[in-house]
């Protein structure tokens, strides 16, 4: 698969065979994580890989529902996953090297973000699947994932074999972001 059709064939997926995933696979796919850029290389992703019902359970149910953060119901389809990997920041690493400074928040998110796209690419790339879950109440996940102070909850992915066809969701035109020299000149 060429990087374009890894690129473009990448869909979220929620919902998955029970089949298992050997810890092989797992340990490939956390390591194109692993592999991602970082500021200061400081790699400050933290990896909390979930098999049992019950971490599992205790993960999904600090979850958003949809897109309210005190819903009912939580985003029961990442139970299908036979792995939940819960990517956390360790902001003391980045606080270390940068100091007190604003910049040391960003860095984990930007930093994480890189590794997860990585394990998002990594799953098409294994003929796996996975979706990106940022919405969850972050003081329920810490309790869930026993997280110390200095660890921060970024991203909840599922891994597995999909059970479903994702589709592409419409975008606005790349034009649309596009522009010359500064923000909102247009392109000549």
């Amino acid at each position: 698969m060429t990087f374009s059709e890894l690129v473009l064939t990448r869909r979220s997926i929620r919902k998955y065979r029970p089949d298992p995933i050997s810890e092989e696979t797992v340990r490939q796919w956390l390591s194109w994580g692993h592999a991602a850029p970082s500021g200061g290389n400081l790699c400050p992703w933290e990896f909390i890989i979930l098999r049992r019902e019950a971490g599992k359970r205790a993960a999904v149910d600090a979850t958003f529902c949809g897109n309210q953060e005190n819903g009912a119901a939580h985003q029961e389809w990442l139970m299908t996953a036979p792995v939940l990997l819960a990517v956390c920041a360790d902001e003391a690493r980045i606080q270390a090297r940068y100091g007190e400074t604003s910049i040391w928040k960003s860095l984990a998110y930007l930093d994480c973000s890189a590794c997860i796209e990585n394990l998002l690419l990594g799953a098409v790339e294994l003929g796996l699947g996975s979706c990106y879950v940022s919405g969850f109440r972050e003081t329920p996940m810490r309790q869930a994932l026993r997280l110390p102070a200095h660890v921060r909850p970024i991203a909840l992915l599922p891994l597995g074999v999909p059970d479903m066809t994702g589709h592409a969701r419409p975008r606005p035109a790349l034009e649309d972001h596009m522009y010359a020299e500064a923000y909102g000149c247009a392109l000549i």
